[in-house]
């Protein structure tokens, strides 16, 4: 009858008094425990990215659609001809009734312009936030 188990041999060192050692082929419990530390601060730091990502890519979001209104803005001042000097502000209609604007028109050094500033802002959590374009508006009669 043919022996299931095989009884390990004993290897013999070269150095004599040394005890002999043990080849395994599996890890020991330090090697697994060590390997699950460092796989589990691995996600947690790409988790910390993940959500930081969605937090940038909604900023940009709100970055983008601001800067978009700012200039539909600003191309409505131009097309009503030349501004007068003052301070206007308002909200944008659904569905960007997230973000307020106030438009300054200022005087400048000529007579024929008019400095007009666009804000447009939003609210982020406790924050607020916005965009500024700056624009110069011409007096075509002068």
């Amino acid at each position: 009858m043919k022996a299931i188990w095989k009884r390990p041999e004993k290897r013999v060192d070269a150095e004599p008094g040394r005890p002999a050692s043990h080849e395994s082929p599996g890890f020991t419990l330090l090697e697994v425990m060590i390997a699950l530390s460092i796989l589990a601060v691995t996600f947690v730091v790409l988790l910390g990215l993940r959500n930081r990502d969605i937090l940038q890519h909604q900023e940009a979001r709100y970055v983008t659609e601001a800067t978009l209104l700012a200039q539909q803005k600003i191309s409505d001042v131009e097309m009503a001809g030349f501004p007068e000097l003052g301070v206007a502000t308002g909200t944008f209609p659904e569905p960007d009734d997230f973000f307020d604007w106030t438009e300054t028109v200022s005087s400048t050094p000529f007579d024929y312009a008019h400095e007009v500033r666009i804000d447009v802002s939003w609210k982020d959590g406790e924050h607020r936030n916005g965009v500024a374009l700056v624009t110069f508006v011409m007096d075509e009669k002068k």
